[in-house]
């Protein structure tokens, strides 16, 4: 999280054990759901990890640093802009829906993979610093003086959320609402720090996937009996 790593712990400590019910549920009940389900555990990962870069910032701990922001970043500038796509893949039926999102994937990943993979082969491309009680990430990417970072973030944003719009249940798509409010209220509010605070946004309201599983599994189980 963006404050401490007391703050980071608290959001970690409920998503991972309610992760892993969510993702057992939907491993029993619709297998399809899994993916998705999975968002919980993995945004409680990530704050942990943020936690550990929290107390690594605190001790001085070099190493510690190196290992947690870059486990963080895996998350932020990877992760989920190929999982979110391919995790709505999995359980959208529509054929027209599912090639687009399989392009959504395509994109998420190779895009994720140019802004990860120089910060993980390169040292001296990534600095942490606490600014405003917040964890800043400073990186170079191999688009900097050709891209504005401004351009970045909204390709970014729109890679994670359009995949979450364009998924026929409804639920995903208050989801993907409550997700683009989350992007502009970090931008605007918390810009200097965006990755590290928008993050903590959506972990929070990755708890809202608990109730989208439990609500789309009942569903499907209605319309079988029916």
């Amino acid at each position: 999280m963006c404050f401490s790593a007391t703050a980071s712990f608290a959001v970690a400590a409920p998503l991972l054990p309610l992760g892993v019910y969510c993702l057992n549920r939907a491993r029993r009940e619709n297998a399809r759901w899994m993916p998705f389900a999975a968002y919980p555990l993995a945004f409680g990962l990530q704050q942990a990890v943020e936690g550990a870069l929290w107390i690594g910032i605190s001790s001085g701990d070099q190493a510690l640093i190196g290992a947690a922001s870059r486990g963080f970043l895996f998350f932020s500038h990877f992760f989920w802009l190929l999982w979110v796509p391919m995790s709505i893949l999995a359980l959208e039926p529509d054929a027209h829906r599912r090639r687009i999102l399989a392009a959504l994937a395509v994109l998420g990943g190779l895009y994720g993979a140019s802004l990860f993979l120089p910060i993980l082969l390169n040292e001296d491309w990534l600095r942490v610093a606490v600014v405003h009680h917040s964890i800043v990430y400073k990186i170079t990417l191999i688009y900097d003086g050709i891209v504005n970072r401004q351009v970045l973030q909204v390709i970014y944003a729109a890679i994670i959320v359009a995949s979450l719009f364009i998924c026929s249940a409804k639920q995903v798509k208050i989801f993907a609402m409550l997700m683009l409010v989350s992007v502009i209220a970090a931008n605007l509010f918390f810009d200097y720090a965006f990755t590290s605070v928008w993050c903590f946004f959506a972990a929070i309201l990755s708890l809202y996937v608990l109730y989208i599983v439990r609500e789309e599994l009942k569903s499907a189980r209605t319309e079988t009996s029916a």
